[in-house]
């Protein structure tokens, strides 16, 4: 069903408000889910939401837990993010990142002991808006094997890019061929995975979205992706003092403490490129999208590009459950 963008907000504000939250932690919350939803990433928008509740109902979300500087030197901090919600810890963080870019020319922020941040474009999102070049990575629980195995050890490991460019440049992936919320998502709805890009319990093929929660799922490009989900795994977990690999948990049983890592950066780009690089950086994108297209192509898009346009939607779609679910940790009578 489609529901107005406004109203969704305030009902998905409410119910983190039901459950302990203050009112800006709240609305701060409930914009970043309601934001993946306008955008079309349904696995990281108010399906999220429930599972927040379970954190927060299990003790693992601490809706007034302090965020502390726990180390920091020049232009690096690290944040011990309190268990509060992943959201409001993670615009901490990249607040705390834009203000040291501002005065070194770049600033690199880790976050521990936080809990699921939703979306990670977002954030790239709203430092690209702001003029900075951003770079996130976060890690999760175990979903994923290393190249040429069959258990989890790596989790779905997402990074994200943004640059200040018109017409705007937002990577945004997983390492993963789908993402752990799109699997959700498809056995929720009963659908079924693409070929190739899980496994079951026993390590066979599967296209069955519940056996592949039960098994894993395929790092992207084989080998390729499995490298970056390392990398990611060792500088999102490791670098902060976070956890790495099988030690990560409660980004998806949030009834588990969260114990995975963020690593945000910002860079100034005037302190490498001079005040030219927004332009250089735009011209050639829009080079890109010049370019001779292959057949049955309408467009060459830029990373995130169409989910940009998508951000200022006034209408989000929910399934009908899980909007009566919304409301009904919103405290809303469903009739």
């Amino acid at each position: 069903m489609d529901v107005d963008r406004c109203r969704a907000e305030a009902v998905a504000a409410r119910a983190f408000e039901v459950h302990g939250s203050s009112e800006a932690d709240a609305e701060l919350t409930a914009e970043v889910l309601v934001d993946a939803d306008t955008r079309g990433k349904h696995s990281h928008g108010l399906l999220r939401l429930p599972r927040f509740v379970r954190g927060i109902e299990h003790g693992n979300v601490d809706p007034h837990g302090d965020i502390t500087v726990v180390r920091e030197r020049g232009a690096t901090a690290t944040l011990d993010g309190g268990s509060r919600l992943g959201p409001v810890v993670a615009s901490e963080a990249v607040a705390e990142a834009m203000a040291r870019a501002d005065d070194y020319g770049v600033g690199v922020v880790g976050v521990r002991n936080s809990n699921h941040l939703g979306m990670l474009g977002y954030y790239t999102d709203q430092v690209r808006a702001a003029g900075y070049v951003a770079i996130g990575m976060t890690n999760t629980e175990p979903a994923m094997p290393p190249y040429g195995g069959a258990e989890s050890i790596l989790g779905t490991n997402p990074l994200a890019v943004g640059i200040p460019t018109d017409p705007p440049f937002n990577l945004d992936m997983s390492t993963s061929s789908i993402s752990r919320g799109e699997v959700f998502e498809l056995k929720e709805q009963g659908g079924t995975l693409p070929e190739g890009v899980a496994l079951d319990a026993d390590g066979e093929p599967t296209t069955d979205p519940a056996a592949a929660l039960e098994g894993v799922i395929l790092p992207f490009g084989g080998a390729k992706g499995s490298g970056l989900a390392i990398a990611i795994e060792i500088l999102a977990g490791g670098l902060v003092d976070a956890a790495m690999g099988t030690d990560v948990s409660g980004t998806y049983h949030t009834e588990n403490r969260c114990t995975k890592g963020d690593l945000f950066v910002v860079v100034d780009p005037e302190a490498l490129g001079g005040e030219a690089f927004a332009d250089r950086a735009t011209a050639f994108v829009r080079s890109l999208k010049r370019t001779a297209r292959a057949s049955a192509v309408d467009e060459i898009r830029l990373p995130g590009e169409s989910s940009v346009k998508r951000a200022d939607a006034d209408t989000v779609t929910v399934d009908d459950e899980l909007w009566a679910e919304v409301r009904d940790l919103a405290g809303e009578a469903n009739g």
